[in-house]
Order: C-alpha cells, then sequence, then structure tokens
C-alpha cells in the first residue's frame, strides 16, 4: 500500500537475551524470574506494594480524621478515606439536605387531581341548598326517576313475600 518495502521486527543482540537466562548446575537454561532467587524478588516487590498500600490507607485515615477533629477540611489525597457523615461536621457540601415537610400537590399544577389522574368531580348538589329538582316538580316524558320531587324521604317498604322464611322451624331443631 504504501510501499513493498517491509520493515523486519525488532530483535534484541543475542548477549541481551542471553543476560534474562541462568544457567543451572546441569546446563540448562532457564529464565531469571524462574528461579529461587527471581521468584523471591517477585514476590518481594508483591508484598512491598501491598504493604506501601495498607500504610497509605491506614495512616492517611488517621491523618484525615486529626483534620476533622481539629475543624479542618480533609486534604484532596486522603478526601476519600472518609465517610459523607465524617467530612458533612466540617463542610457544608457533604450535609444531608434538611428535611422539609411541605405539602406538595401532586401533579396539581397540571390540571390534575391528588390521585394524579384527573381532578376531582364537583359535588353532586351542595349541601347547604335544597336537592336539585326538575322545573316544577315534574319530570320530563320519559323520566325514570322512582321519587320525581326528590325529597330524600323514602315511603314505607312493605315486605314482600317471594323471600317470606319457610314456615316451621329450622330442619336442625327437627331432628333434635
Amino acid at each position: 500500500m504504501f510501499g513493498k518495502t517491509r520493515i523486519p521486527p525488532y530483535t534484541p543482540p543475542a548477549d541481551v537475551v542471553r543476560r534474562q537466562y541462568v544457567e543451572q548446575d546441569d546446563g540448562r537454561l532457564v529464565w531469571f524470574w524462574y528461579t529461587k532467587e527471581g521468584v523471591i524478588v517477585k514476590w518481594a516487590v508483591f508484598f512491598g506494594l501491598a504493604v506501601l498500600f495498607t500504610l497509605y490507607v491506614v495512616l492517611g485515615r488517621q491523618h484525615a480524621k486529626k483534620r476533622v477533629r481539629r475543624g479542618l477540611k480533609p486534604l484532596a489525597y486522603h478526601n476519600w478515606l472518609l465517610s459523607r457523615h465524617e467530612k458533612a461536621g466540617v463542610d457544608p457540601r457533604y450535609a444531608w439536605p434538611q428535611a422539609s415537610y411541605a405539602n406538595y400537590q401532586n401533579g396539581a399544577q397540571y390540571g390534575q387531581g391528588a390521585n394524579g389522574m384527573y381532578p376531582m368531580p364537583p359535588p353532586v348538589y351542595d349541601p347547604n341548598n335544597r336537592p336539585p329538582m326538575y322545573e316544577g316538580g315534574v319530570p320530563p316524558m320519559g323520566g325514570s326517576k322512582v321519587d320525581p320531587v326528590q325529597t330524600g324521604i323514602e315511603p314505607a317498604r312493605q315486605p314482600d313475600n317471594d323471600y317470606a322464611p319457610p314456615p316451621g322451624p329450622p330442619p336442625s331443631a327437627a331432628q333434635r
């Protein structure tokens, strides 16, 4: 595409490669990191880094708590070692917001009611006034009102004989 010449891959000189290998007693060449000394170096580096990180966390937290006890803000490099509650004592940005107990209308600003769907319907009638009535007290032709005057007084109901109890005692009492 950019030419026919290819760059060969880098091959280090043989003496550099040879220094990475160690000759064992039996004449075999072993890579240094697989020898006894190489394994010790690997574990020493690992444990050294682990101890440094642990010391940073433990001592950094102690230092941050000491600053907070003195009323100073924690520094940026150990701010993450403190909880929000500990930081809130010296930095108001971390204080939880005060609880507000104000009532709010759920969706009322959009013409919705308290249930979030539709506004409440108006009452059927004003309890301070008389109930609604037909004009002149007479229902229109084909009206289906039972009490067209709507006085609110129910007529005395006569018991229906369709559902009268059967004569005689109940069957369980007759067997005794």
